[in-house]
């Protein structure tokens, strides 16, 4: 997945996304923090904000684009498909 290129203290960081990537869960892994994501099935999504120690559970709905910023999906406790991030 490519690296955001926006940096979060610059002006470009509030306009719309410029790139998107496919998160796949796992158990682990991080990624660069999002800035948006959608998903295409409807569900839960295990994910670990990008300033926070601890997993969250968010109930997410199909097509609608969420302003969080994330670093990581767990495979443990997500149920939305067609998950989506975007830089």
């Amino acid at each position: 997945m490519p690296a955001n290129p926006i940096s979060r203290s610059s002006t470009e960081w509030i306009g719309p996304a410029a790139s998107s990537f496919d998160i796949t869960p796992h158990a682990t892994n991080t990624f660069t923090p999002t800035r948006k994501i959608i998903c295409a099935g409807a569900g839960t999504l295990a994910c670990r904000f990008a300033n926070d120690s601890a997993d969250r559970s968010l109930t997410l709905l199909a097509g609608v684009e969420y302003n969080i910023s994330i670093i990581a999906v767990r495979v443990t406790g997500t149920t939305a498909t067609g998950i989506v991030g975007m830089y």
